[in-house]
């Protein structure tokens, strides 16, 4: 980070009078609203930056760590008295108040932008530590950062560059929407490698299991022969001398008239146990026909669906959406649980600490619909027959940047498949959606998104 231009976002945050939050949407990614303004408080080590961009960066976690959780205690709503840098270091500190019900209380929000030492840090009036992303022990350096102790000032430089000049503060916005640019270009291609590896090696995966599967052909071969050996041997039966088995195998002729030969099971101690035998195995080998069949269905929705999101992940122009994209396909399946103590395997990814999740076949939609709750969001393309999703709010108010951003993810699946075009998409809640066989729905009171993919 440039002094020059740190001391220039500090002319720049002083025109702002509240701070409405300051919270971690990344592992080093905070986010400030200053005046309904975000700022992007970039505090990776050694490459720390300051940035605004024209939308809004959504969260796929929620962070509760304990720093996280001072934040919000202090920095809702409070009020801005001072923003200053620390002479010639590159520390960038608000002096804040927020009043609470019978008292004040004063802090600092110090955000060090120092190489390898890059630090946020919350300061009470004293100077006291109250919590820091990065607590630095004694042991380490002599500068130390322990909550309940007093954070020593950091020596100023004594060899300066050359400094820039200041950029003015009307000058202040284009560079930071400059610097999302530069950070989204850094950050895309390496994101865009890592979710595409990991995408490819789960879909190689299923591809794998899904080509190993047996033949079902061969169990219902299978089936049909031990249940016709089972049928000749009762209906001949009257014809045989005894119905103990005197041999491994037995000859007889069939209803064509032709002869036939029939192994004998070994367990059998007598014909008629050996026929009941026969329909037993003849069913288990057409249940286990079925149950591959269901199987490799089953594998072949999530190969589809992983190669949905291999498509998108390769034409997204945001970095946003890859975030969302990497959320999930890090994660595993997740199962809902419907009332019937079934489970079904959906997607699932968070967005600001909504659990939103999506149906990838007719079965999946219809048990995500039933395992959903009254007041959470249902999501589906009108017209057209597709996956089905529920954002995961109950009572919690639902942002409408996180709709909005819900249906553009099913509209981008839904095109990567077959074509893109104009789409609308429905939402309500899914108390309004009524279900029928099959994942049909008849829904009401729902309102309407417009994309073009």
């Amino acid at each position: 980070m440039n002094l020059s231009l740190l001391k220039g976002i500090a002319s720049y945050l002083r025109d702002f009078k509240k701070l409405s939050y300051f919270k971690r949407i990344k592992s080093n990614l905070f986010v400030g609203e200053f005046d309904k303004h975000r700022i992007y408080f970039d505090l990776t080590k050694g490459q720390s930056d300051i940035f605004m961009c024209e939308g809004e960066i959504l969260s796929t976690h929620i962070f509760q760590a304990p720093f996280d959780l001072k934040l919000a205690q202090y920095c809702t709503n409070a009020q801005i008295q001072e923003v200053n840098v620390d002479g010639n270091n590159r520390i960038l500190i608000f002096s804040c108040v927020r009043m609470e019900s019978y008292k004040q209380m004063h802090f600092k929000l110090v955000l060090e932008c120092t190489g390898k030492h890059t630090n946020a840090i919350l300061l009470d009036e004293k100077t006291c530590v109250i919590e820091a992303l990065r607590h630095i022990s004694e042991m380490k350096s002599s500068r130390e950062v322990k909550v309940g102790k007093i954070l020593l000032p950091l020596p100023q430089p004594t060899h300066l560059k050359p400094q820039e000049s200041i950029p003015s503060s009307c000058e202040i916005p284009s560079i930071l929407l400059e610097h999302y640019h530069l950070y989204a270009t850094k950050n895309m291609q390496l994101k865009r490698e890592n979710v595409l590896r990991s995408l490819q090696s789960k879909c190689n995966a299923l591809k794998q299991k899904r080509d190993s599967l047996p033949s079902e052909e061969y169990f219902i071969n299978q089936s049909s022969l031990l249940a016709q050996w089972g049928k000749v041997l009762f209906a001949s039966l009257y014809l045989l001398p005894t119905t103990k088995i005197t041999s491994p195998t037995l000859v007889l002729k069939d209803f064509d008239n032709q002869p036939i030969e029939i192994a004998l099971p070994s367990q059998a101690r007598d014909l008629k146990e050996a026929g009941n035998l026969f329909f037993a195995q003849s069913k288990k080998f057409h249940k286990k026909a079925q149950s591959l069949f269901i199987q490799r269905e089953n594998l072949q929705n999530k190969i589809d669906f992983l190669e949905a999101q291999i498509v998108c992940v390769q034409n997204v122009e945001n970095l946003d959406d890859l975030e969302i994209f990497s959320s999930y396909s890090s994660r595993k399946d997740s199962k809902v649980r419907d009332s019937s103590s079934h489970q079904t395997s959906c997607e699932c990814f968070f967005i600001e600490g909504f659990k939103v999740s999506i149906g990838k076949n007719a079965r999946d939609n219809q048990r995500l619909l039933e395992s959903a709750k009254a007041d959470d969001m249902w999501l589906h393309i009108r017209d057209v027959p597709s996956a089905h999703l529920i954002i995961h709010c109950g009572k919690r108010k639902l942002k409408d940047s996180i709709v909005q951003k819900c249906g553009e993810i099913l509209t981008k699946l839904y095109a990567s498949k077959k074509g893109g075009g104009d789409f609308v998409v429905d939402y309500t809640q899914r108390r309004f959606v009524k279900v029928s066989q099959n994942a049909n729905v008849v829904y009401s009171k729902h309102q309407s998104l417009h994309y073009r993919v």
